[in-house]
């Protein structure tokens, strides 16, 4: 099994079906042959990190929402594109589509410095398809900008862009239109909405030889990140620890802690509402359309009982409320896949998708603003414990999507990298945050102990603030690798100092104090800031120790219905 064979196959399957020609070339093919080769290289060999990912699976047309696009030539003199190219330039389409009110004499570069609210495009509801050069090369085409693919038997395709129409997006597209040069390849994806013609929306990936766009502000914000300090971050299910000092300042501890809001909760609550009665109406419809394959509810059995003895006619029950035909083993007789399925059905599985995908897009943009705001106060040198979120999943279900700590941690990581910083990640195995104290002496703690008490040194307080200052005094041998990390504790004990002299923490050092009641385990200190949440998770957030493992729900041996882009 290799890229070659793979590829090979995939070009004598486009060869031997005929019909594929018609749609697709054997560029096209090839490369998505090489995508498939790299989920089977990631499942097969680890990364730097000792990693694997899980063995691909086969999916079907409905999952297939992404034509990758092969790269641009830039060893020849004069680039080419071998698969879907991007036909036009900008100040073409400012010139075919300029707002009436926006003087001639402003160009591309003007129109970025436009006041907000200024119109520059006044493009239509139907983009018409640009028309193909006289000299027959796309490679003259000046005028609007199209997504083009050519090498079809039959006509080029070729599909209108859409650019945004505000001044507040200019800048933003002139980072990445304006130098054509600079292009480097397309991925064509397609999105369900089904008040789109077809069903399908469809958009132009664009991938370029330079850096991402930053913002007048954001490079501002960037600039003003203190230098010199060490933060570190304790995550869990339910909230977030900092803490962080400059360097040869221990004494100058600053500590945050960052939860869901009530409001996130509400919100999330409301969100699973919809989410429940979505599945309800999912389910109700697959039964009405396959009647055939489920049995009749007990309530159902027993009316149908009664009409037989009172010599009554057989009523033909429209909606079974039963299990579904299975065989013994609990497989159904008929595969799920085989169902027939009403046009309600695929309107409410589209609607829930479209939902889904809003409130992950809201999500990861409120995590990137935490993140921004994290890294403006704590710095861009942090460490985090390298955990695995699907560990939790297994633990806690999907009700850790409320907090999202994995999407906080990555958006965090992101944010060091573009400042100029680094995430790092210590192993759980050689530092054991949790379980150890400034002092260095390890104190064992359940899940559902939130308190810190330490019997040797006396400090008392949170165990996520201090999980989090031990993470600060973390040092690596090789910052690739967790499993290298220890803990300085000499730098810890003059941390603990400091983070004595706290106000919520004066007076909980160097004082014996009782061991923490199981009760008072589950307290909660620190401030809250708005964080991310989840709108497809269930109303509050979980308990730190994971419930008593074992089969939930109703004993029906049937999947819930589908719910595409379910959290």
């Amino acid at each position: 099994m290799t890229r070659k064979g793979i590829e090979a196959a995939a070009k004598a399957h486009i060869e031997a079906s005929g019909w594929l020609r018609d749609h697709l070339t054997k560029a096209v093919g090839l490369h998505v042959a090489g995508e498939v080769w790299e989920t089977i290289d990631r499942h097969l060999f680890a990364d730097s990190s000792g990693r694997r990912r899980g063995p691909p699976r086969v999916g079907s047309w409905w999952d297939f929402t992404r034509i990758p696009g092969r790269a641009r030539s830039h060893t020849k003199a004069t680039p080419t594109w071998e698969t879907y190219r991007l036909a036009g330039t900008l100040d073409g389409h400012l010139r075919a589509y300029r707002h009436p009110q926006l003087p001639e004499s402003i160009h591309v570069l003007e129109a970025a410095g436009q006041p907000a609210g200024t119109s520059i495009l006044t493009q239509p509801a139907r983009m018409p398809a640009p028309v193909r050069p006289a000299s027959r090369s796309w490679a003259d085409h000046n005028g609007a900008l199209a997504v083009v693919f050519t090498g079809l038997p039959g006509e080029d395709m070729v599909l209108p862009v859409r650019l945004p129409q505000g001044a507040g997006q200019w800048a933003h597209l002139t980072h990445f239109l304006a130098d054509p040069p600079m292009w480097h390849k397309i991925d064509l994806v397609r999105v369900g909405d089904r008040k789109a013609p077809g069903g399908w929306r469809y958009y132009a990936h664009l991938l370029v030889h330079q850096g991402g766009y930053e913002s007048d502000a954001t490079r501002v914000r960037r600039a003003e990140i203190p230098m010199n300090r060490r933060a570190g971050v304790d995550a869990n299910v339910s909230n977030l620890a900092l803490a962080s000092f400059p360097d040869g300042h221990p004494e100058r501890l600053a500590t945050d802690q960052i939860g869901c809001t009530a409001q996130q909760q509400e919100t999330a609550a409301r969100a699973a509402k919809r989410a429940r009665a979505r599945q309800r109406a999912l389910d109700r419809s697959r039964r009405n359309t396959n009647a055939d394959q489920y049995s009749p509810s007990a309530r159902q059995q027993k009316r149908a009982d009664r009409r037989a003895e009172a010599g009554l006619p057989t009523r033909q029950v429209s909606n079974p409320g039963g299990p579904r035909h299975a065989r013994a083993d609990g497989v159904p007789l008929r595969a799920y896949r085989h169902d027939k399925l009403s046009q309600r059905y695929h309107r409410t599985r589209c609607d829930h998708a479209a939902d889904t995908r809003s409130a992950s897009q809201a999500k990861q943009g409120r995590a990137a603003q935490i993140a921004a705001r994290i890294v403006a106060a704590h710095g861009n040198t942090i460490t985090v414990e390298d955990c695995r979120i699907c560990t939790w999943a297994r633990l806690w279900g999907k009700r850790i999507g409320l907090f999202s700590p994995g999407m906080l941690v990555t958006a965090l990581s992101a944010e060091c990298a573009a400042s100029g910083g680094r995430l790092y990640r210590a192993g759980t195995r050689p530092t054991a945050m949790s379980q150890h104290c400034l002092c260095g002496t390890r104190v064992p703690k359940t899940l559902d102990q939130r308190t810190h008490h330490c019997g040797q040194c006396g400090l008392r307080g949170d165990r996520d603030i201090v999980s989090a200052a031990l993470a600060a005094c973390v040092e690596l041998t090789n910052p690739d690798d967790p499993r290298t990390a220890r803990v300085d504790y000499r730098l810890a004990h003059a941390l603990r100092d400091g983070l004595a002299s706290q106000p919520e923490w004066e007076g909980s050092v160097n004082r014996h104090q009782p061991p923490p009641s199981p009760d008072e385990g589950l307290a909660r200190t620190g401030s809250h800031h708005p964080v991310v949440s989840a709108e497809q998770a269930a109303p509050g957030t979980p308990p730190n120790r994971p419930g008593t493992p074992g089969r939930r729900g109703n004993s029906r041996k049937q999947p819930a219905p589908k719910l595409i882009g379910a959290a």
